[in-house]
């Protein structure tokens, strides 16, 4: 986001010869000043406003600005002019002289000449950089005000009388920086604006003790904290309708975001990448400022899902140009499935130079859709493992689109652990991405034998251990276990080592999915590095079955053969379940 906050430098002499029967016919016109039988078309745009016994408040705010000098010389300018008694002068004469500059007398002023002749429907832009829609045939508006007495010709342009102020309208940039210095979300955009000088478009001066200085210096403001929200906020040709939390909604959403963002200042993790056997203990650490990481990433999950696009298909029907539909896409890509009850909370609906504000009291998400997402951990980017011990493959794709639990699997790839020889078991170490510190529900996506070529139809018997980090910052690890989700709490829900009463088995008829049982992560993970370069708990995936026990083996494959890991926030299951 670039803004221009300095003087604007009009290059270029147009002609406006209105009286004439013929237009310009060449660029080179552009720098011919008419002349016009009429008294006022001899006269320069400021004198004849000035001469104007009706535009009297109108030359009044020119001339406080300085903007009267701009339209005597040879520049070629149209003038939209307000009618005195049409408008609230004395509101505008509340203004400091910059904010009146660029809010109202260049809000009035184009460059170039632009003439009401027959069917007329032009998009203006502003020397203040606003546009107006310039329309009508016969009888014409400018911003929706009516033109009393368009085509006033001039020595270096043309004016337009109206019967009203034209609008002014921040863009949502502005509109967000124009709040009280306290507003929260103010603050926080204030934290990265940036000011530079453009050296390209300012007017160099002499070059003093080995440094340039500049006559007239131009500086440009920037803000890189819109590329987290993926909108163009400042610019003028873009539409959007922005959701602005005012603080109270502001504060709730970060109270609700900021506990799943819990980290300690150390955090060590098992490193799986180095691990040659079952046994390996390599541990990897990251030491970060815990309280400053928590409130910029809380701060950045509020903002970066606010912005909705006009244009995009799903949300043409916010600004009346299509049909509703049950879903709205912010401009990073997030869908929300109950935009009436996101829309609901909306305080007030503002008019933006480029679009809508909403003035929200709530920030109605729900959390799985935005800061607390399912994890659906795809074995092909995140296994590593033991080679002394197994071996892995990636299959061709499974093309299922629903697992047996309803739940979207996208065609994954299905990850194939086998042991290297007769007496060895297999096992995979899973990373597990962006984990939040959050309680999720543990499932595991098992391949059904029809889908795999070779697959003799015996189904798998898995054991599940969890790698983590406590709040303690040293490793942990949490067993799940298929002998306590049967029993209930009369079973230990954390046993010290897995075996064959602990594993899971699945149905290879089928795209089965196994719920493994629920934990909660202690502390954050989500923001320590790349999702794959970074600080992640792991799942440790184990065959038990005996090569000695002939029972065993003629009842489970020893091979490990699954789709994905899904962890879904326990807020999400309830949801579903209140869903069916």
């Amino acid at each position: 986001m670039e803004t221009k906050i300095s003087k604007l430098f009009v290059s270029c002499l147009v002609s406006c010869a209105i009286c004439a029967t013929t237009g310009c016919s060449d660029f080179s016109d552009y720098n011919d000043t008419p002349v016009d039988e009429l008294a006022v078309g001899n006269q320069t745009l400021w004198q004849n406003i000035e001469q104007n016994t009706q535009l009297k408040g109108f030359a009044e705010l020119l001339k406080r600005t300085g903007f009267d000098t701009e339209l005597t010389n040879t520049r070629a300018y149209t003038v939209w002019a307000p009618l005195d008694g049409t408008y609230d002068l004395a509101a505008y004469k509340a203004l400091n002289d910059s904010t009146l500059l660029q809010q109202f007398v260049k809000g009035h002023v184009a460059q170039y000449g632009h003439v009401a002749s027959g069917e007329v429907n032009e998009r203006i832009h502003m020397l203040n950089e606003k546009s107006f829609t310039f329309e009508g045939n016969g009888t014409y508006t400018f911003g929706g005000v009516s033109v009393s007495k368009p085509n006033q010709p001039s020595t270096n342009g043309v004016m337009h009388i109206l019967n009203g102020a034209a609008p002014f309208y921040y863009n949502l940039y502005e509109y967000i920086m124009s709040n009280p210095e306290d507003s929260l979300l103010r603050i926080y955009f204030k934290k990265y604006e940036q000011t530079r000088l453009d050296t390209k478009n300012s007017v160099k001066g002499p070059v003093i003790d080995g440094l340039q200085t500049y006559i007239d210096s131009v500086m440009v403001t920037s803000n890189p904290l819109i590329n987290t929200i993926g909108a163009r906020l400042s610019n003028e040709d873009s539409t959007y309708t922005f959701l602005l939390p005012n603080d109270k909604a502001y504060t709730d959403l970060y109270n609700k975001v900021k506990p799943y963002f819990n980290f300690i200042n150390t955090t060590v993790v098992q490193d799986v990448e180095k691990f040659k056997t079952a046994t390996s203990t390599d541990t990897k650490s990251v030491t970060i400022d815990a309280n400053f990481l928590s409130d910029s990433l809380t701060c950045r999950t509020i903002i970066r899902n606010l912005a909705f696009s006009n244009n995009d298909e799903y949300n043409k029907w916010l600004v009346d140009k299509g049909e509703f539909t049950d879903t709205m896409r912010s401009t990073n890509r997030t869908k929300f499935s109950n935009p009436q009850e996101i829309l609901s909370h909306t305080v007030s609906k503002r008019n933006m130079s480029n679009g809508y504000a909403h003035i929200m009291d709530s920030i109605a998400f729900y959390p799985w859709e935005t800061y607390l997402p399912e994890i659906k951990v795809s074995p092909i980017n995140y296994a590593y493992t033991a080679e002394s011990r197994s071996r892995f493959n990636f299959s061709s794709r499974i093309n299922t689109v629903n697992d047996s639990q309803g739940n979207e699997i996208d065609s994954l790839r299905h990850l194939w652990i086998y042991p290297t020889g007769d007496y060895v078991k297999p096992e995979v170490f899973l990373e597990l991405p962006n984990v939040m510190s959050a309680t999720y529900k543990f499932y595991c996506v098992f391949v059904p034998s029809a889908n795999v070529r070779g697959f003799d139809g015996r189904p798998n018997c898995l054991n599940f251990q969890l790698n983590y980090c406590g709040a303690n910052g040293k490793t942990a690890t949490y067993s799940f276990s298929s002998k306590y989700l049967a029993s209930g709490a009369t079973a230990d829900e954390n046993p010290k080592s897995v075996n064959i009463n602990t594993a899971f088995e699945n149905d290879p008829t089928k795209v089965d999915t196994v719920y493994l049982g629920q934990f909660t992560f202690p502390v954050a993970y989500n923001g320590l590095g790349s999702a794959q370069d970074g600080y992640n708990p792991n799942l440790h995936i184990s065959c038990p079955v005996s090569v000695f026990n002939k029972t065993q083996m003629a009842t489970y494959t020893r091979d490990v053969r699954i789709i994905a890991i899904l962890m879904k926030p326990v807020d999400l299951v309830e949801f579903e379940e209140n869903q069916k």
